[in-house]
């Protein structure tokens, strides 16, 4: 190619870049499209990690990382008495800031995890409410770099996972429970005196010159995939802990950081795709988040993601309880890209780095279920019906349909009648050795006869419980 030639299409790619710039209005940024990864990707991992492990306690009324607005909750909950029975009412929750090491953090060893888990992303939060980030910035001296490990906690993971196949993902905490800037300075719960906001470099404008510095540094600095907003309403809980994270009247501004955020992810030699959910108080959001265990989901048209907790808590606590078995966490994976939406599953690291075995042990389990059946996960899309009773759709991305099953499956499978299944089609259970299965129509709709040795290969079950088993069937992708 010619000197001439090459600035031309030079010039052109650049044109091209500045008409896809984003401004920051409601009729610009809602041209940004859903990435493709992200609706191929269908599993990732949340990381609430903070120094709320230090103290690692909740009950039923907060979870460990609402701790430092917990112990303010005289009238809530027993975090309150907990923390003066077990560090006196003159420990400041700042005081376990220096406590939160992280001296055992290996990056490599999670993202290794991360990877035979099977996730296809992981979001990590680099400040959540109690406004202690976990990356260096010119806004704050409460952070990482400078109190308890003095590391960039945000760095190590997100260099350790380049290269790979996973997405990186940042959390963000817009408010934050106490911090004078918002008129809400901390005060010790039991005195009712003020104390210091560890860190706390004053400003005038909370939003323009710490929200917005942090956000532009995790952008600039880090080029995440996913940016993950929290803490985003004006709230005063019951319980006599006060107004948190922002005055009820509150323009954040997000506008210009999406706009920001677009622009940078497009400005490169190689545009790469980004994405942003719904808690930014944006005029537009890429996909909407739904927080906790529902009774039940919706399909729904455009993509979502579902963040779940594996236990009681987002953060680690010890002992917890409601601790969701494998088995179960895989059924709600499916029962999620069943309804077009992704599962986004918490996991809690400890103060020191390390991820608890328990926690371990399910992503691995997850994991090898994935190795045998992701081909009904991964990159696969709904079904015009989800479900029938304890039965769950998708379509693959190589033209299967695939029938999941959440319970034991018998030695015979009846699915209704409507199902995209013709004369002449292949019906397998992926991970057995058989190639095929007899089938046929009934008046009660479509009879799977399934192999004597029941379910197929993966993960051992715990006695009672079962792992979803996938039947897929070549050339059912028609409708």
């Amino acid at each position: 190619m010619s000197g001439r030639a090459s600035n031309a299409l030079a010039a052109e790619r650049q044109q091209q870049r500045h008409r896809r710039r984003y401004e920051p209005t409601p009729e610009s940024l809602a041209r940004h499209p859903v990435a493709r990864w992200f609706r191929q990707g269908k599993f990732g991992i949340f990381i609430h990690w903070g120094a709320y492990a230090v103290p690692h306690w909740g009950d039923d009324a907060w979870s460990s990382e609402w701790y430092l607005y917990a112990m303010n909750a005289y009238a809530k909950g027993g975090v309150y008495e907990h923390h003066r029975a077990v560090y006196g009412q003159d420990f400041p929750y700042d005081a376990f800031l220096s406590r939160f090491r992280a001296e055992r953090f290996d990056a490599d060893s999670w993202v290794r995890l991360f990877e035979r888990a099977g996730a296809r992303y992981f979001v990590l939060t680099s400040k959540h409410h109690d406004g202690f980030q976990l990356f260096p910035n010119s806004a704050s001296h409460r952070n990482s770099a400078l109190i308890g490990p003095r590391r960039d906690l945000v760095g190590e993971l997100f260099r350790a996972a380049r290269g790979t196949g996973l997405k990186r993902g940042l959390y963000y905490s817009l408010g934050e429970f106490y911090n004078p800037a918002l008129g809400t300075a901390p005060i010790n719960p039991y005195t009712r005196d003020p104390v210091p906001y560890t860190g706390y470099k004053p400003v005038t404008d909370y939003v323009e010159e710490y929200e917005h510095v942090q956000l532009r540094t995790l952008i600039h600095r880090y080029d995440p995939d996913i940016l993950w907003g929290d803490g985003h309403g004006s709230h005063n809980f019951a319980g006599g802990a006060g107004h948190i994270f922002r005055p009820e009247r509150w323009d954040w501004r997000s506008d210009e950081i999406l706009a920001r955020y677009y622009n940078h992810a497009e400005d490169r030699a190689r545009p790469k795709e980004v994405m942003v959910n719904d808690r930014f108080i944006a005029s537009h959001a890429d996909y909407p988040a739904i927080e906790g265990d529902k009774p039940s989901y919706a399909l729904r048209d455009a993509p979502w993601e579902a963040c779940l907790t594996m236990s009681r808590s987002w953060g680690y606590m010890d002992p917890t309880y409601k601790i969701k078995s494998s088995e179960k966490l895989v059924r709600l994976l499916v029962d999620v890209v069943s309804k077009n939406g992704n599962l986004l599953l918490n996991i809690g690291p400890r103060a020191d780095g390390t991820i608890p075995d328990w926690q371990r042990e399910r992503l691995l389990a997850i994991g090898e279920w994935l190795d045998v059946n992701g081909r009904a996960v991964y990159e696969s899309r709904p079904w015009r019906r989800a479900e029938d009773g304890p039965l769950r759709y998708t379509l693959g991305d190589d033209g299967h349909f695939n029938i999941i099953t959440l319970t034991r499956p018998g030695p015979r499978l009846t699915a209704p009648a409507d199902l995209p299944v013709r004369d002449g089609d292949r019906i397998r259970l992926l991970g057995h050795p058989a190639h095929r299965l007899r089938w046929s129509r009934t008046a009660d709709g479509i009879e799977i006869e399934l192999p004597a040795s029941g379910a197929a290969r993966g993960p051992r079950a715990d006695q009672g419980e079962v792992y979803p088993s996938v039947l897929s069937i070549a050339n059912g992708g028609r409708s």
